[in-house]
């Protein structure tokens, strides 16, 4: 293997590292966000229904 054969694997690591990342920023940021949302709305409606009556967090009518 030569000298150039290293710098050109050195440059194809590089630029997946560049331009890899767009997969994760594109990927794993929206999913997170999303299951976030998720479990907030699961929370919410934990915390205001039927649910929330039985643990004694809001008054039964």
């Amino acid at each position: 293997m030569s000298f150039a054969d290293n710098w050109a694997r050195v440059f194809v690591v590089i630029t997946f590292l560049t331009f890899g990342e767009t997969q994760i920023i594109g990927g794993i940021v929206p999913n997170l966000i999303a299951f976030g949302l998720f479990l907030g709305v699961i929370g919410y409606f934990a915390a205001t229904g039927k649910m929330a009556e039985m643990f004694g967090w809001k008054d039964k009518k």
